[in-house]
């Protein structure tokens, strides 16, 4: 019934992170902005990270790396194009960054959602529809909110279009599609089919992308929770994976701890890095500055990648990760 094999080890990876940075966004609005232990434990432990862990599944599993030659074209192609795209000051480059991390983010918790479908042996369209409407459709609000943030990387990151009128009609049309979600669920559960986890896959990330994308103001609420909510579950499904599928990480105990140090280490160093390096480089474009550039968005671009190879369901370990 659950991904992570007991109750309290999904609450505790999947659930409990994004609850928590919700009551800290809610209580302290601007606490990543004003405490660097925070901030730094978000952006760099949990966010940058876990990007680094898809290593011990790709690069640093030498069964897997030679089976698919993406691993190398990948990041390449990559590093080639956001230098280029840097280099030739092309515009949108850090819209792309910021669309395609939600994009990523989405897909996620739609592959949560998934999992539980086969663990419960039922498969279901409909909840997976309701799913996306509910992640992607407070992103379209947040456009029209006015006080929205759109500076992330640059100035202007998002394609904001301030319209309060437009704003309050889509969310009347999100809260009545969410009424008809709970009629279904409530249907569902009176006819028998109880799925529990399939639910709380839908209600809770929906729950969370609803207070970041229509009540959030600050970084820390708008940001925060959804680095929580995506980071701290993927360490805690990478780390299970490595002990089903690598016999040197056949202890979950070792496979866990890999993880959070890998996570902790390379977390910290790509903050450096990005603190030091990328954000004095952008809006210029010498070679150099470009190539950094490149290099910077290279891993998290390749993790997006390799994260649709290694979790898709005709992967070659997929069996067993799935089990």
């Amino acid at each position: 019934m659950w991904i992570l094999k007991t109750p309290s080890r999904e609450f505790s990876f999947l659930y409990l992170p994004g609850l928590l940075a919700v009551l800290v966004a809610v209580f302290f609005p601007s606490l990543g902005a004003e405490s660097l232990l925070y901030g730094l434990f978000a952006v760099g432990f949990v966010d940058s990270g876990h990007v680094y862990t898809t290593m011990w599944r790709t690069w640093l599993h030498p069964e897997e790396v030679v089976s698919d030659k993406s691993y190398v074209l990948f990041p390449l192609v990559f590093f080639i194009l956001f230098s280029s795209w840097f280099y030739f000051q092309i515009p949108y480059l850090w819209a792309f960054v910021v669309y395609a991390t939600l994009y990523h983010h989405t897909r996620q918790i739609y592959g949560f959602s998934k999992w539980y479908q086969k663990l419960n042996q039922r498969q279901d369209p409909e909840s997976d529809r309701y799913l996306y409407f509910f992640a992607y459709f407070p992103m379209v609000i947040y456009h029209f909110r006015p006080e929205a943030i759109g500076a992330y990387y640059t100035e202007r990151d998002l394609f904001l279009y301030p319209q309060t009128g437009l704003r309050d009609f889509f969310l009347s049309f999100y809260l009545m599609v969410g009424m008809t979600w709970v009629y279904r669920e409530w249907r569902l559960w009176k006819s028998g089919i109880r799925e529990l986890n399939r639910l709380i896959s839908i209600a809770f990330p929906g729950m969370i992308y609803g207070y970041c994308f229509l009540v959030g103001t600050t970084v820390t609420q708008v940001l925060f929770p959804l680095l929580f909510l995506h980071g701290v579950a993927y360490l805690g499904v990478m780390g299970q994976s490595l002990s089903k599928t690598q016999k040197r990480f056949q202890k979950e105990g070792i496979a866990f701890f890999v993880v959070l140090i890998t996570a902790l280490l390379f977390g910290l160093l790509d903050s450096w890095v990005e603190e030091n390096f990328l954000e004095t480089f952008i809006g210029q474009a010498p070679v150099l500055n470009s190539l950094v550039v490149g290099l910077a968005l290279t891993p998290l671009f390749s993790h997006y990648a390799f994260d649709a190879l290694i979790w898709k369901k005709n992967h070659r370990e997929a069996g067993v990760i799935f089990s």
